[in-house]
Order: C-alpha cells, then structure tokens, then sequence
C-alpha cells in the first residue's frame, strides 16, 4: 500500500511538472487535435472551444403573398438565395462572414418528385434546399451542399456546422419592421420595381422596401449574375447587425422578442451525428408549409441562442467575405465557377494554425 501511494505521489508530481512545462495541458498541447498538411506545412485544427460555426440560409417560399412551390414533393422546398457562413473566434473576438454566391456550382443531393434519389449531382449550390419533402430535410442538403463546397466534410478535419437557422425570405420585411427600419445605399436602378428607392439616394426602408430590396434581380439591373444583389445583401446584413447590436446592449433580452415576433421552428429530426455533418436517419419532421406561421428554423434552443449573442455583442464584426471566381452560363443556366483553391484556403485561415 505505502508502495502504491509513493508511485501516485510521484504521478502526480509528473503532471503537475507537465501542467507547468505547457502552460495549459489541453487537446491541443497533447497533439490530440486534427492536423492537415497544406502548401508543405503542417497545420492543426484550433480547439473546438475557440469557435462557433453558425449558418444562415435564405430561402424564396413566397412571393407577395403566393406559395411560389407545390408543398408536396421532394423537390419543392425553395431554393436558397442567401447562405451566409459565420464563424464566432471566441479568441479573438472577432465575427468572421463568408458570404456564398447561390450560383456556386458543387455536388447537390438530388431527388424526383417521387423520391427517387438520383445521387449527388454538380448544380447550383442554391438548388440543395429544394430537395427533400420536410424542412428538416431541406436544411439538412444544404448544409451538405456547403460544407462540400467549403472542403469540410471529413469526420477528421474538426471543421464543419455546428448549428443553423434558416429564414423565409418572405419575412424580411417583417424583420425590418421588428428592427425598425434599416438604413441602406440605393446603388442599383429600382425604378421598375419600387420609385421610391432612388438610386444615388441613401434610404430607411420601410414597409415591403426590405424585400425587394434583397431580393430584386432581374428587373433591377441588367446583369443575369448575382453579383449585385449579393452587394445589397451586404449592405443590408451591416445595417442590420449595428442596430441588432444597439438593441442588444440596452436589452440582451431584445433577441428573445425578436426570435418571438418573428416566429421560430425547432428542428425534429436532423442532428449533429457521430459521423459529423448532419444526418436523417428517419423522415419524421415539419412539413413544407403553404403559408408560413413562422419565418424562422433552427436547430438549437432559445436560451442558447441568446446566450451565445450575449457573449459576442462586443465581438469585431469584420468585412463580409466572398470567394473568387467566374461569373458564367452553363447550359443556359447562370453559373459561378469558385476559383480553384479559393474555398480551402478561407477554411486554412479560418480553422487552422501552423504547427510550430
């Protein structure tokens, strides 16, 4: 016994030398963490601690009050117009934004009508959220469709999403009525569409000004790409996000009202799976809706969600991202062909450091 106790005194004393030797006798210290090996340097995974990975999709389901889809089907869940990557750095404080170009050609999860999986097929990234007949489903391929298009789909890489929240784009005009007006540059000629927003002009927009603000297109200007309406989007998030942040520092309460008034879904049945990314392991979930009772989906709680703003309000928020590329026609189709490389060297940035 007195044998046993001195070998755990000495044990012990090892660790504490160890502990003082590192500094922090974490994952990382240990060598436990994902490495890759990227332009003849071997880089490791930043401790999941220090990030969280958040995605916001956009997705058309109505258009001025019509159901635009048939809700029945399995590929009728509206196409996502706007995904936007955020990556919390609880390190540093800063609020990372990468915004997707919803013509980005990438593998997309197809299906018929009937159900039919057809397997993964190259088309517009904006297509996966159509395919799958519940909500649940919808989300569940577009994430997929972006973390293949961002690199991240290895059970190893220690990269990937950690949840989501999803918004029909039908409701931002409520979202601007809730935030109280979001003041943008009117860059682009809308004189079709709305004369009030005049280009030249700065404008607080009001009442349906918000929708066809972020979502005009083709009668906006002449250019078939989603260049311009991307920019907007920009313009918009910014705005947004300062008055978001203001209300938040006089109440952080304030989130919860607006997860309230803009109604909010939680996610049934996709979930973060042991083999990384999401998984539907049976078809239960939320119907595709005709009308929208609520804008909002997620799949984490209320109380984490206002946890999480509460955290990062003083967060850097830095310059929305974009990945290079051309703008093209496939098979008559617009199309955005991302610059080879481009998407995993944003990920090796982001997620990874050298390892000394």
């Amino acid at each position: 016994m007195r044998m046993m106790n001195q070998l755990k005194r000495i044990v012990v004393m090892l660790l504490a030398v160890l502990f003082m030797c590192t500094g922090v006798a974490s994952a990382e210290s240990f060598g436990f963490l994902p490495t890759k090996e990227y332009n003849g340097q071997t880089y490791q995974v930043r401790p999941e601690a220090e990030l969280t990975t958040v995605l916001l999709i956009g997705f058309d389901h109505i258009d001025h009050g019509a159901v635009e889809i048939d809700q029945y089907g399995y590929s009728n869940g509206g196409q996502s117009d706007f995904l936007l990557w955020l990556v919390f750095d609880h390190k540093n404080e800063t609020i990372h934004r990468l915004q997707l170009d919803r013509d980005s050609m990438t593998p997309v999860k197809v299906w018929g009508q009937d159900g039919t999986y057809y397997g993964a097929q190259t088309r517009q990234l904006c297509l996966s959220h159509a395919y799958g007949h519940t909500l649940e489903e919808n989300n569940a391929n577009a994430i997929w469709a972006v973390e293949n298009l961002l690199g991240v789909t290895n059970a190893t890489d220690g990269v990937g999403v950690d949840w989501y929240m999803t918004m029909d784009i039908s409701g931002i005009n409520k979202l601007n009525e809730i935030l109280g007006g979001v003041t943008v540059p009117i860059e682009d000629d809308f004189s079709k569409m709305d004369t009030s927003l005049v280009q030249g002009t700065t404008v607080k927009l009001t009442g349906t000004q918000a929708e066809t603000y972020v979502r005009g297109r083709m009668t906006v200007v002449n250019d078939p790409t989603n260049k311009n309406r991307m920019a907007r989007q920009r313009h918009y998030m910014t705005g947004a996000a300062q008055i978001l942040k203001e209300k938040l520092t006089e109440d952080i309460n304030f989130a919860n009202t607006l997860l309230n008034e803009m109604g909010i879904i939680y996610d049934k049945s996709t979930e973060l799976g042991s083999e990384f990314g999401f998984t539907t392991n049976d078809y239960v979930g939320t119907p595709v809706s005709e009308i929208p009772s609520a804008y909002l989906m997620t799949n984490e709680s209320m109380d984490r969600i206002v946890s999480l703003l509460a955290r990062v309000i003083n967060y850097e928020l830095l310059e929305t991202e974009t990945l290079p590329g051309e703008h093209t026609k496939i098979d008559g189709y617009a199309a955005f062909l991302v610059e080879e490389g481009s998407a995993e060297a944003w990920v090796m940035d982001t997620y990874y450091v050298p390892v000394n």
